[in-house]
């Protein structure tokens, strides 16, 4: 039913126990969660951010970051259209149409030879992800609080009402050529910090973190700007480190009040 694009090398991969939603019985109430957007404060951005690798007293730019949020249509209905692209040793690039209430329409990614596509109809996701060594196809149960990828996280919590102690569950999708599903995860603020962008530049900013189980992500978000200043996720244990994305600092800027 969809086109075959690209696996995502993305923050989001918190694979843990699949999440089973079993069909409800006449007698019991389905309660869908959703998020508390207030999409009125959605708009456009342009955001670069360089690739920094953390391993013990080194810190090594390995790439660039761009994420560009922009108005688009999608089968013929307004949309907007969420593009992410890396440079690097392994070039990647993903595109997520959502529509203007912001649920996920389709994801297409690619990473290397790897390819991913997904389309999303109701609270179901179909598609197929392929690899040098084989192709699986994609049919799961997602959820209204669903999490497709990073630069997603990113364009929803600004516009979440963050306060110290705010959080959330949500869902995590996850797909590879190993394992497809929606993993139960959590959404939270876990503290502020005053984020150094240069020598002259602070911003105040809510620290995040998206975690399930013993993974997690952390998000440094300006309070003013709503932009993702800093995003920090553990490496895998056989590389070791961590990987954090920057942003650059002549690309924050003030949003809108609501």
């Amino acid at each position: 039913m969809t086109r075959a694009r690209g696996r995502a090398l993305v923050a989001l991969t918190l694979i843990g126990v699949l999440v089973n939603i079993a069909a409800a019985q006449d007698t019991t109430a389905v309660i869908r969660h959703l998020l508390s957007l207030d999409i009125s404060r959605v708009q456009p951005y342009r955001r670069t951010y360089d690739m920094i690798v953390h391993a013990r007293d080194s810190a090594i730019v390995i790439g660039q970051r761009d994420v560009v949020l922009s108005e688009a249509s999608y089968a013929g209905s307004p949309a907007w259209l969420l593009v992410e692209t890396r440079t690097g040793l392994v070039p990647a690039s993903e595109s997520l149409f959502v529509a203007p209430d912001l649920r996920p329409l389709h994801w297409s990614s690619v990473l290397g030879a790897a390819r991913l596509g997904a389309e999303f109809v109701g609270d179901s996701i179909y598609g197929a992800s392929t690899m040098a060594s084989g192709k699986q196809n994609v049919v799961i149960l997602g959820r209204p609080d669903l999490l497709v990828s990073g630069p997603m996280v990113e364009l929803l919590v600004p516009l979440l009402p963050l306060w110290s102690s705010w959080a959330d569950s949500v869902g995590v999708l996850g797909v590879d050529l190993v394992t497809n599903q929606v993993t139960p995860a959590e959404l939270a603020v876990i503290g502020e910090e005053d984020v150094a962008l240069d020598s002259s530049s602070v911003r105040h900013s809510w620290v995040m973190t998206l975690r399930s189980g013993d993974s997690h992500m952390l998000f440094w978000i300006d309070k003013d700007s709503g932009a993702a200043l800093r995003v920090q996720q553990t490496l895998p244990r056989h590389v070791g480190g961590e990987l954090e994305y920057r942003i650059r600092p002549e690309l924050v800027s003030a949003a809108p009040p609501p």
